[in-house]
C-alpha cells in the first residue's frame, strides 16, 4: 500500500522542526519541501535527509520551487498531488514581535499571519487538490476565520496538545503510575498554555474544561493541582520543537489505520482546541459524556478575551478588546476595532511598517 505524500509550503522555524521530526519516521512515502527560495528548500531538505539517514531512516525528500505569489502555484500544486499540506506562514514571526513600550495582546498581530494564510487558502482552493490542509499559524483563531469565509484548513497543531504531557507527568508522579496510563481530556484555547507553562504559579486561568482518569478512576482534582504548578518554559525558538512534536503526533494519528486519542486546535470553523479521535478516515470530537459540544465551544469562545479578542462573528470577523485597540492605536496611530479577511492585508502592511 502506497504511503501518503506530505508537502511543506512554508519553511519557517516550526515547519523546519516538523520536517526534521517527520523525516525520522516511515509515515510518508514522499516529503516535498517547497519554498519560493529553491536553494533554501534544497538545503533544508538535505539537512533532513542526512540527519534522518544517520538515524537509519531514508525518506524520499524532494525540494521544489513554489511561490504563493506566482500564477503557477495552483498548477504546481496539482502536479505534486499532496495528500497532506502543512503551512505555518507569517510576515513576521511571533518571537520578533516586541515593540518597545507597547504591551500588545497576541491577537493584535493576527493580520501578519492571516494575510498570508488567506493567500494560501485562495491558491489551494484554485488548484482543486483534495488534500488535508494543516494550518498552524495561530490556528485556534485563523482557521476559524478562514473556514467561516469559505475554504480553510482542516486542522491545526499544538496549543491544546502541549500541556497534556505536563498533566500526565504530574499525575504519574503523584500516583506513582506510568504517565501514559493517565487519560486526559482538555478543551482550551491558545492563551491557556501560556498560563500553565510558566515560571510562576498562575493566579487565574483562562476558561477551560479538564478531565483526567486513571484506569477509569477520576483523578481530575490531582490534574487541576498539576496544572497550577510552576513550569519554567522557554518561549523562544526552542518552543517550536514542542509544537513540532504535537504535529508529529497529529500526523501519526491522521495517517493511522487505528484511531488514536489526541488533541487538535483549529478544527474547521471551531475556535480553540478539543480532544479528538483521529485516524486516516478523519476525526471526531471526543468529549466526556458530561460535557456537551455547545459547552466546549462556549468555553473556548470565552477564552478569546485572554488573547485580546472580544468575539468572533459568524462571518469570521474578530472584534478586538479595548486593551488590544489601545495598543494598536499606540503602535499605528489610528483606531482599529476589528479584523476580517477583507482588511487583513491592509492591517498587515500597517503593522509591518510600524515594526520594521
Amino acid at each position: 500500500m502506497n504511503k501518503p505524500t506530505l508537502l511543506f509550503i512554508s519553511l519557517g522555524e516550526l515547519a523546519t522542526h516538523l520536517l526534521e521530526a517527520v523525516a525520522r519516521t516511515d509515515i510518508f512515502d514522499t516529503i516535498v519541501v517547497a519554498s519560493r527560495d529553491i536553494e533554501k528548500a534544497r538545503k533544508r531538505a538535505n539537512n533532513a535527509v542526512l540527519g534522518a539517514g544517520i538515524e537509519g531512516f531514508f525518506p524520499r525528500i524532494i525540494a521544489e520551487k513554489l511561490d504563493v505569489h506566482s500564477n503557477d502555484f495552483s498548477t504546481r500544486l496539482r502536479e505534486i498531488k499532496p495528500d497532506f499540506i502543512f503551512s505555518a506562514p507569517s510576515l513576521l514571526p511571533w518571537w520578533k514581535l516586541a515593540p518597545d513600550g507597547i504591551n500588545m495582546p497576541f491577537a493584535g498581530y493576527t493580520a501578519l499571519h492571516l494575510s498570508l494564510m488567506q493567500k494560501f487558502r485562495n491558491r489551494i482552493a484554485q488548484s482543486g487538490v483534495n488534500s488535508i490542509w494543516i494550518g498552524a499559524s495561530f490556528p485556534d483563531v485563523i482557521n476559524a476565520m478562514l473556514n467561516r469565509t469559505g475554504f480553510g484548513p482542516d486542522y491545526g497543531i499544538g496549543n491544546v496538545q502541549e500541556p497534556i504531557a505536563k498533566i500526565q507527568m504530574g499525575v504519574g508522579r503523584a500516583l506513582n503510575c506510568a504517565p501514559n496510563d493517565v487519560d486526559v481530556k482538555l478543551v482550551a484555547q491558545h492563551a491557556f498554555e501560556y498560563f500553565v507553562l510558566n515560571d510562576q504559579k498562575p493566579d487565574k486561568l483562562p476558561p477551560y474544561l479538564l478531565k483526567a482518569t486513571l484506569a477509569g478512576k477520576d483523578v481530575t482534582q490531582i490534574a487541576e493541582g498539576v496544572l497550577r504548578e510552576a513550569f519554567p518554559f522557554p518561549y523562544d525558538l526552542h518552543f517550536n520543537r514542542v509544537t513540532a512534536s504535537s504535529g508529529l503526533v497529529a500526523l501519526h494519528a491522521l495517517t493511522g489505520e487505528t484511531e488514536r486519542s489526541i488533541h487538535l486546535p483549529g478544527i474547521g470553523a471551531l475556535i480553540g482546541g478539543y480532544p479528538v479521535r483521529a485516524g486516516k478516515s478523519g476525526i471526531t470530537i471526543d468529549l466526556p459524556d458530561e460535557w456537551s459540544l455547545e459547552q466546549a465551544i462556549a468555553v473556548n469562545e470565552a477564552s478569546l478575551k485572554w488573547d485580546g479578542i472580544d468575539e468572533m462573528a459568524q462571518d469570521g470577523t474578530i472584534v478586538f478588546t479595548a486593551e488590544t485597540q489601545q495598543a494598536l492605536r499606540k503602535l499605528l496611530g489610528k483606531n482599529i476595532e476589528t479584523l476580517s479577511t477583507d482588511t487583513a492585508q491592509e492591517q498587515a502592511n500597517d503593522l509591518l511598517n510600524a515594526l520594521r
